[in-house]
């Protein structure tokens, strides 16, 4: 297969979603459904304050929805992926993952074959 062909420009992929928290935070919504942020930060292991700053940044983009809802435990914030965020994380995935399969390509001569 030629290179030039089946090339992917990584200009092609939405730099706000490849942030690995921000790809993380938008993998486990669109895996598991809707989320407490503490859950999210309890599964990810990252800081309130991270969490915080990209969740802002993909409720902006209309990838998710937060949503203030009561628990057992008290008011608890659920976020949820949006169907723009699903389509953009699907999109993203599918671009990622071609991106791969034509790296290992080229690592093996660029024949197409594994």
């Amino acid at each position: 297969m030629s290179r030039r062909n089946n090339k992917i420009r990584l200009n092609d992929i939405d730099d706000d979603i490849v942030n690995v928290k921000k790809f993380a935070i938008l993998s486990i919504l669109y895996l598991f459904g809707s989320l407490t942020e503490s859950d999210i930060v309890r599964i990810l292991g990252i800081s309130w304050g991270s969490l915080s700053t990209h969740i802002k940044k993909l409720a902006e983009l209309g990838y998710v929805r937060l949503r203030k809802v009561i628990t057992d435990k008290g008011p608890r914030t659920l976020v949820e992926i949006t169907e723009e965020g699903r389509r953009k994380y699907e999109e993203t995935y599918r671009k990622l993952r071609k991106l791969l399969e034509l790296m290992e390509q080229e690592k093996h001569g660029g024949s197409g074959q594994g």
